[in-house]
């Protein structure tokens, strides 16, 4: 193999290529039981597992309030409560014990930077609440390899000098 094959590839990157960068999607839904709908309650993007594991400890506090609200809250005034038998299913304190616990908090933080998808489901009579957050592989600039010596690299879309607008003339 003589020494000129190896001049015309192109240089090795002075520095090696990074990982991919990763956010993390997070949501809270609700389904109902029958599998018929499902609704989007909240959504997040988060740029490290700790932001994710963040926002799902503070929405199942949220969601836990807005299922169990306190009955003297003004907008519960005028409605008439009942108390609910023992035996009926409590989300609400599955998501509070949920997101007190600095062990589950951090086992969600560990499932999460592995790169896996944590996901929290409560039930109640008629609807299924899940808060979870999963990893969405992003794209990095940094990732492209150089172009090769003497060519041009052309720019990304939206990249680059724009056209001035043009002033509207009027006939007079």
């Amino acid at each position: 193999m003589s020494a000129a094959v190896g001049m015309d590839r192109p240089p090795a990157p002075a520095h090696p290529l990074r990982r991919a960068a990763v956010t993390f999607r997070c949501e809270v839904t609700a389904h109902h039981l029958s599998g018929s709908r499902e609704v989007i309650l909240a959504c997040y993007r988060a740029a490290s597992p700790r932001l994710a594991a963040r926002w799902m400890r503070a929405e199942a506090r949220h969601l836990a309030r807005l299922l169990a609200p306190e009955p003297g809250a003004p907008h519960l005034e005028s409605v008439l409560l009942i108390a609910a038998s023992p035996d009926c299913p409590r989300p609400d304190d599955d998501l509070l014990a949920w997101a007190g616990s600095d062990e589950r908090y951090e086992h969600a933080l560990r499932v999460l930077g592995s790169g896996n998808t944590y996901l929290l489901n409560v039930t109640d009579y008629d609807a299924r609440y899940s808060v979870c957050a999963y990893a969405l592989p992003t794209r990095n600039r940094l990732l492209q390899p150089p172009a090769p010596a003497g060519r041009r690299c052309h720019a990304q879309a939206g990249a680059g000098r724009h056209r001035t607008p043009r002033r509207w003339r009027f006939a007079r």
